[in-house]
């Protein structure tokens, strides 16, 4: 039996998307600081993986809510990109935008908490 994306667990998904989104994002912040040839070839593999994510996410919408799933998976992102971009090129972050990041982090949290 083959084991395609559609059997994996949702959480495997969603972080799955996550991690290609923010690949992608951050492929094309490269892109943006080469030229020519080099530019395009960042361009294409950015979208390449933003396309995979995008498949990862329809995935995880098969079986979940798509409320909770749209905000698990882009707030997720969000945060992930915002952190990354700040360690991998050193885009200083002000106070209010850590804040930011906290408060759409403990709200991705709250998601999950089911009483």
């Amino acid at each position: 039996m083959k084991i395609s994306p559609a059997f994996w667990p949702t959480p495997v998904l969603i972080v799955s998307f996550i991690a290609f989104q923010a690949t992608g994002s951050l492929l094309l912040r490269v892109a943006g600081t080469k030229s020519n040839l080099q530019a395009f070839q960042f361009f294409v593999a950015a979208n390449a993986f933003g396309f995979v994510g995008t498949i990862f996410l329809t995935f995880a919408l098969r079986d979940r809510n798509p409320n909770i799933i749209y905000a698990l998976c882009h707030g997720g992102g969000f945060c992930v990109l915002q952190l990354a971009a700040y360690f991998l090129f050193q885009i200083p972050l002000t106070v209010w935008q850590w804040i930011g990041i906290a408060l759409v982090s403990v709200g991705v949290v709250c998601l999950q908490i089911r009483l």
